[in-house]
């Protein structure tokens, strides 16, 4: 059961692990080779790389999904930040069923919280992340959907810039204490103009910014932070699990 944050203490943690309703390794080093599909294409990730955007195509939260899955295999928890509600345990369970592991034991590693609005992301962000990544002593946290909680027309563009700030302020504080964020972003054209400016401002502060196409069945990343411009290519099947 997911938990939704409204009004609990910071103290409380609304993270629960990812067990699905109704349910009766290989390690890396730092920051490489941290999930399949990327290790597939062979990027070379960096320990050095903190804070990483995914962009453009939906299917960042499948790539979301396959860092969480392949984190837990190798034993290490996940925190998981669910502002798009993507969060799928039942393809964490196939995940564990394919590497012959138990679904519920992977799930119980994988602590979710779910926001509704961009205050309740900003407060989790803002104010839980921290202290729940030292309650499991997680090194990694996942976020998706940051800017799904923006659709809300009624949130003035200043203070959904305001709230964007305070977001990135504490993602760089938990960057610096050594933790790594993982930012799942959609397409651009399904953003509101403040969300827009805000990718803007992530894609400059990111330490590893990929975007995502998918194209004639071939799924291409492109590494924006190469000046050649490098990029990847695997095909769709890859990130299919029945």
């Amino acid at each position: 059961m997911q938990a939704t944050l409204v009004t609990t203490e910071p103290a409380e943690l609304p993270f629960v692990p990812a067990q699905p309703q109704g349910a009766s390794h290989d390690s890396s080093e730092g920051g490489r080779d941290w999930f399949l599909a990327l290790r597939h294409a062979q990027i070379p990730f960096h320990p050095e790389d903190r804070l990483l955007l995914l962009y453009g195509h939906p299917l960042v939260f499948r790539l979301g999904l396959y860092a969480a899955g392949e984190r837990v295999l190798a034993g290490e928890p996940i925190v998981y930040l669910d502002g798009a509600h993507t969060f799928d345990p039942f393809f964490i369970g196939r995940m564990a069923r394919a590497h012959r592991r138990q679904p519920r034991a992977l799930l119980s590693m994988i602590h979710v919280a779910r926001a509704f609005t961009c205050h309740q992301l900003e407060r989790l962000i803002s104010d839980c992340l921290m202290a729940a990544l030292d309650r499991y002593q997680s090194r990694i946290a996942i976020l998706s959907g940051l800017f799904d909680t923006f659709y809300d027309q009624t949130v003035p563009e200043h203070e959904a810039m305001r709230l964007f700030g305070r977001m990135m302020d504490a993602s760089q504080k938990l960057a610096h204490h050594g933790s790594t964020l993982l930012f799942l972003c959609p397409q651009a054209p399904m953003l509101t103009r403040a969300s827009r400016r805000c990718l803007d401002l992530m894609r400059g502060q990111a330490d590893r910014v990929m975007r995502v196409q998918e194209e004639h069945g071939l799924v291409r990343l492109h590494d924006e932070a190469e000046k050649t411009g490098t990029q990847w290519e695997f095909p769709r099947t890859v990130l299919d699990l029945t």
